[in-house]
């Protein structure tokens, strides 16, 4: 009877060890899983709506943003319950991009807090609009762990998102939005725009960028953003590093407006619009053909 009881109270207390051992062991395999989505350039991982380990590749500047809807106390109340459900996460319950999952992706989630957003159509040194932060929620960012959530969430939802991670920042209670820039009509891609582009790009990009676009130029080494993040320059023969996509609109405006928070710079006022078009022609020649 004596050791019927201890061979009991032994196997009670391996439980616990065994549970963490199986813990370990899904992990590892969910590490292979992210590990492999990243080779393949196409991790997303939408909290709440199942991991997307592949992903369209979807183009920031072309989507259809519709009318937002009237805000109001209960659209930010709505908003908090999805991110919290499907953000926070990545990028942590007080917007700060400290979520459990963030120490697993990168590029690391966008800290919320201070008010710095790459992906907008506004110029340097200012405000998103709401309608680019509905696009990026929206599209996501091809290439990193961020997920469209036009395919998981409605239209309605992500405008709700949008108003409440604003909250997060008390920039947008202080200054308004920039007001978008304006490229003009897109042009058609010629020979001598080609040609044009290149001299542009080897006179004010190969430093960061290299001579042949591959993020290799001598001040590529030891970059940092403004959060203190490792960050390499675009190397442009990797179509999927074109986070907010590979028409001529989505490399023809950070061009302009710069990435707000790294040391890409803004190029307004220092190029005419013909020859943002004709840098922007030239880089998306260096990618190829976007995947389907």
């Amino acid at each position: 009877m004596r050791k019927a009881i201890g061979s009991k109270a032994h196997t009670h207390h391996e439980h616990p060890a065994i549970k963490h051992l199986l813990f370990i062991i899904l992990m590892i395999l969910l590490l292979i899983l992210l590990m492999v989505a990243g080779v393949e350039s196409q991790m997303g991982m939408p909290m709440g709506g199942g991991m997307h380990l592949r992903r369209p590749y979807l183009s920031w500047t072309s989507i259809d943003v519709g009318g937002k809807p009237a805000v109001d106390k209960a659209m930010v109340d709505w908003g908090r319950n999805i991110y919290m459900v499907n953000c926070a996460t990545c990028h942590g319950v007080t917007g700060k991009g400290d979520g459990r999952w963030a120490h697993m992706v990168f590029p690391k989630p966008r800290n919320f807090t201070r008010g710095i957003f790459r992906f907008k159509s506004t110029p340097s040194g200012t405000l998103p609009t709401d309608e680019d932060l509905f696009r990026t929620v929206s599209v996501g960012l091809n290439g990193t762990a961020m997920p469209p959530w036009q395919l998981n969430l409605t239209e309605e939802q992500r405008w709700a998102v949008v108003e409440y991670i604003k909250l997060f920042s008390p920039y947008f209670d202080e200054e308004e939005p920039g007001a978008p820039v304006v490229l003009g009509k897109v042009p058609t891609i010629t020979p001598a725009r080609l040609a044009s582009g290149r001299e542009i790009f080897k006179k004010n990009c190969v430093d960061c960028h290299g001579p042949e676009g591959f993020g290799d130029g001598p001040s590529a080494k030891g970059m940092e953003d403004s959060f203190g993040q490792p960050i390499k320059p675009r190397n442009f023969h990797n179509v999927m590093q074109f986070k907010r996509g590979h028409t001529l609109t989505d490399i023809a405006l950070p061009v302009i407006t710069g990435n707000d928070g790294t040391p890409m710079p803004a190029f307004e006022g220092g190029l005419t619009r013909e020859q943002v078009w004709n840098v922007a022609a030239y880089v998306r020649s260096l990618g190829g053909t976007p995947p389907q």
